[in-house]
């Protein structure tokens, strides 16, 4: 009867631990895959008695710590996941930016070969590197001025935050 009861006893408690969790489960679409993972935990304890029976008994606190691995490492890939991705789009930010100024720059009179934006992790642009056409900066002795008065201008930056060659 005392192993009925503390059977039970595991199970509810289990029970409580996973409704809880699933309740405090942020995302709505990793709710189905908690709710899988809880049904086949639940469904081992249910059959622990069977096991414990026929001699193959189940080792609930192993395996709970096992879960608790697994949930940490899935925590850390998707962690990993989600920095790679702000990483990737700070990079087309960066891209899109240098584009839009290379654009701008043109529009002022002023031939640039290339542009680079470097943004911080907030997307404010850090530092701009801009080298001008060869043969505009030939015709145009002041055009790395030019371009730094530019950039002062519109994009209200420093000295420091600019390299124009």
């Amino acid at each position: 009867m005392q192993a009925i009861l503390n059977w039970l006893r595991e199970f509810l408690i289990l029970y409580l631990i996973l409704t809880i969790f699933m309740q405090l489960a942020a995302a709505e679409q990793y709710k189905k895959y908690l709710r899988f993972l809880s049904g086949m935990i639940l469904l081992l304890v249910l059959i622990t008695p069977v096991l414990r029976l026929t001699g193959n008994e189940w080792d609930i606190a192993r395996a709970y710590d096992q879960f608790w691995e697994q949930m940490d490492d899935f925590s850390k890939e998707a962690d990993a996941l989600k920095t790679q991705q702000n990483s990737y789009e700070l990079q087309n930010y960066e891209e899109a930016a240098a584009s839009s100024l290379a654009a701008q720059a043109k529009e002022q009179g002023i031939l640039t070969a290339q542009v680079r934006v470097r943004l911080t992790q907030d997307y404010q642009i850090q530092q701009v590197s801009v080298w001008l056409d060869t043969v505009y900066k030939r015709e145009h002795p002041s055009a790395a001025e030019q371009m730094q008065a530019f950039l002062k201008e519109t994009y209200g930056l420093g000295d420091a935050q600019m390299f124009i060659d």
